[in-house]
């Protein structure tokens, strides 16, 4: 069944603009920086175990490697008419990798389990991890990823997903963007990232996401109407 046609001007927002995404999640993630520490603190002692921690343990990994795999097979299976638009989204995740990625090491934050949520290395700065000084840049000592806490690829990699399948399916958008949120939320709760880290993640997200073409649809990123 073809999809009905967009609103005129729907599509009208010039892509560049969703990149404010990323500066907007900047601020918020600022906002954030001075109450992170308190936050992770309380986190700690949340103590959530049994069922719901495993639960959130394994819904944590939406939009992470066995997710994606099961995303594109599910639809390239049962949903051959938008296989299409499974370019865009790869074409998407790569570019929030390739954002994120080279961003944790240049920022150089400590993860939460160092109690010490105000410090920054930078991209030249060290700090103590199992007794030696490391530095945020170092890959393939082990260590790398304790000083890689901002931003939360997790958090971004699942707005991707979310984004996109709601975007597929926009009927079930609130299902995708709730998976997304308990992405964030659970990153906290275990200790792995602080709030600020999540919201940076979340930004680059969504910016990535809405200015990628929708390939096999003859659109661009935004939003769309059905």
């Amino acid at each position: 069944m073809p999809e009905p046609a967009l609103r005129p001007n729907a599509d009208s927002t010039p892509r560049w603009r969703w990149l404010l995404a990323i500066p907007v999640g900047a601020l918020l993630a600022g906002a954030l920086f001075p109450f992170d520490g308190a936050i992770a603190l309380w986190a700690s002692s949340a103590r959530i175990g049994g069922d719901i921690r495993r639960e959130m343990e394994a819904l944590q990994q939406f939009g992470q490697g066995s997710a994606i795999v099961l995303v594109v097979l599910l639809i390239w299976t049962l949903d051959p008419g938008r296989r299409g638009r499974l370019v865009s989204y790869v074409m998407t995740l790569l570019a929030a990798i390739v954002v994120v990625q080279p961003m944790k090491m240049l920022v150089g934050r400590p993860r939460p389990k160092f109690d010490d949520p105000g410090y920054i290395l930078g991209p030249f700065g060290s700090y103590p991890v199992d007794g030696k000084m490391h530095s945020a840049l170092e890959m393939g000592t082990g260590i790398s990823s304790d000083l890689w806490s901002m931003p939360s690829s997790h958090t971004a990699y699942a707005v991707v997903m979310a984004v996109f399948l709601g975007r597929v399916y926009p009927r079930a958008w609130w299902v995708f963007a709730g998976l997304a949120v308990i992405v964030g939320v659970s990153r906290v709760l275990f200790g792995a990232h602080y709030p600020s880290d999540v919201v940076m993640g979340a930004g680059i997200g969504i910016g990535m996401t809405l200015i990628a073409p929708e390939a096999g649809t003859g659109r661009r990123g935004g939003p769309r109407t059905r």
